[in-house]
């Protein structure tokens, strides 16, 4: 159920609310079909028109005069009375519409844990929540719905009603969910866990599972035991004080926890390194990260920082800057090098400095340093082999815990299509045979609606075997027409037909072949193949004999032939 925005009235409130919110994105769930297609389109006006009135609000009309211009500002001001006039390039809003895969949403919808953490919210309404929250972080929303377990206290049984592959029934469930749980650990693992906002939220809970040394108890206990805390920590370091994690468990996890600044800690001061890949081995036992930090910015005998702990801190939180300061202005440097050479194709998820940027363009504090002789001198003193955390200590002052995922990009028209017709190209391509109902003629052929509502088309030119002035000579709106399909229009989410005689007598083995289906196998029978095509032949001929229709063209008097069931 939901409400239809066509009216006028809808629409209105449709652009006040997002006014109000101004998200980045409307993410639009494409269970629905081809009407979810509409709604986006719908969505995608409605947001194009909030936008422009926005980014315009403090802009007068060329028709408008200074009365009804302070009447605008008037009624803008009691409409988002929160507002602050911010400067014009601060304030200028943006909002895409995007239609996403809601696989996972439609399980939440549906489960025990929408039911406890929406008991009265409706199937669509945490459909929509669980849609948002996939789109900010797919990673947590699959690993909370891990997080239930079944009657038998199995985890993650939800994920086997996820359509990830078309022979994953044939599976056993055991391998397929360990196969699940494995990908899910190194998925959190290159991405690391918020300490704080994990043990507050029950959506992101599950993400703590999956950290390496803890599992569902330990997550679980941990957040019990931050909930007997106020809820926050500070550092790294009160996980192991305050007893929230062993000292065994403490030293496998604690590099993959973060401690990110949020409001709760606002009036303390963060560790920045605490928000890093760098395990705390390296920046409070040894200290070799501070030290590397006081080399690059020369501050040994600088006594004005107080103890060494804020010094070390200090040059820690300078050295970063000046790491941060050096990425900007070498991705500035390729995206304007690449914009000159190939013009604004420039792709940002793409760039990855620790791979597209050359060692020796690098200019910051840290890559003036000798690690390598540094380490040596470590490891001649026997204090064992630290280069490789050198590097990574390197690596975390310029991209600290930086996120190896990509942003969210729109669906691949093979995908989309997919998920809004249900068709793949298996079961839908060029030689296939359909049926269909005539749901309108027009003056180039006759539009249809195959099973599922996937639109159809059959042009003039392919309703039958001779000229055809008129497709209602051949057929009428609400005739049933079985047809061959000859093209798959993925990008107008539509499908080509043909009533002609010639190709619904083509085997099927002679049309091309979709490249996505997977190669022949080795052992297929051609001769076995092409058997049963001569027995389906002569089958199709019996029965298109009995079917022929004849129809005496309007304007020729020639007889025009369309062949085909109806």
């Amino acid at each position: 159920s939901g409400i239809q925005i066509d009216s006028a009235k809808i629409k209105e409130k449709v652009m006040t609310f997002l006014m109000q919110a101004r998200p980045s994105a409307i993410v639009v769930g494409s269970h629905a079909g081809l009407s979810s297609r509409l709604v986006a389109r719908k969505l995608g006006a409605l947001a194009t028109e909030a936008t422009e009135r926005w980014n315009n609000r403090f802009i007068q009309g060329q028709e408008e005069d200074d009365e009804e211009y302070q009447a605008r500002q008037d009624d803008f001001r009691r409409l988002y009375p929160d507002h602050d006039d911010e400067d014009d390039e601060e304030s200028e809003w943006k909002c895409n519409v995007e239609m996403v895969d809601d696989n996972v949403a439609q399980l939440f919808g549906r489960s025990v844990r929408g039911k406890k953490e929406f008991p009265d919210g409706s199937v669509n309404m945490k459909c929509a929540v669980s849609i948002a929250r996939h789109a900010k972080d797919p990673l947590a929303e699959l690993a909370y719905t891990w997080s239930v377990a079944s009657d038998t206290g199995v985890f993650g049984t939800e994920m086997l009603f996820m359509n990830i592959h078309p022979l994953q029934r044939l599976l056993p469930k055991t391998h397929l969910l360990r196969q699940y749980e494995r990908v899910l650990c190194r998925a959190v693992a290159e991405v690391g866990v918020d300490m704080n906002l994990s043990c507050k939220y029950s959506h992101l809970h599950g993400l703590l599972t999956f950290i390496p040394g803890l599992g569902p108890r330990k997550a679980a206990s941990l957040k019990h035991g931050m909930e007997r805390l106020g809820g926050v920590v500070a550092s790294r370091r009160d996980l192991l004080e305050k007893r929230l994690l062993g000292p065994f468990v403490y030293n496998n996890a604690v590099g993959f926890l973060r401690i990110r600044d949020i409001d709760a800690l606002s009036n303390q001061l963060l560790h920045p390194l605490d928000d890093t890949r760098l395990h705390p081995h390296v920046y409070t036992v040894n200290n070799w990260a501070s030290k590397i930090a006081i080399d690059a910015l020369e501050m040994e005998n600088d006594d004005q920082y107080g103890s060494e702990d804020d010094r070390a801190i200090t040059a820690i939180r300078d050295i970063m800057e000046n790491s941060h300061n050096e990425v900007r202005k070498l991705y500035e440097a390729t995206k304007k090098e690449w914009e000159n050479q190939y013009g604004l194709t420039f792709n940002v998820g793409a760039w990855d400095p620790r791979i597209n940027v050359p060692a020796g363009l690098w200019r910051d504090k840290v890559d003036e340093l000798d690690l390598e002789t540094f380490a040596e001198m470590i490891e001649k003193d026997g204090n064992g082999k630290w280069l490789t955390h050198f590097s990574m200590i390197k690596w975390e002052f310029r991209l600290p815990f930086v996120d190896p995922r990509k942003p969210m990009e729109p669906l691949e028209k093979e995908k989309l299509f997919r998920l809004l017709t249900g068709e793949t190209d298996q079961t839908l391509c060029p030689g296939r045979e359909v049926t269909g109902k005539v749901a309108r003629i027009s003056d180039f052929g006759a539009h249809l609606k195959l099973e599922g509502d996937v639109p159809a088309f059959i042009p003039l030119r392919n309703l039958a075997n001779g000229h055809v002035e008129c497709a209602e000579d051949i057929v009428q709106v609400g005739q049933i027409v079985t047809a061959i399909v000859t093209e798959v229009k993925k990008d107008h989410m539509s499908v080509d037909l043909s009533l002609k005689e010639e190709d619904l007598k083509r085997s099927p083995s002679s049309w091309d072949r979709p490249s996505s289906l997977p190669p022949l196998d080795q052992c297929f029978s051609k001769s076995a193949a092409i058997a049963i095509e001569e027995e389906k032949s002569k089958d199709r001929e019996e029965r298109l004999s009995k079917m022929n229709i004849n129809v005496t063209n309007k304007n020729t008097d020639k007889p025009a032939t369309a062949i085909g069931r109806t």
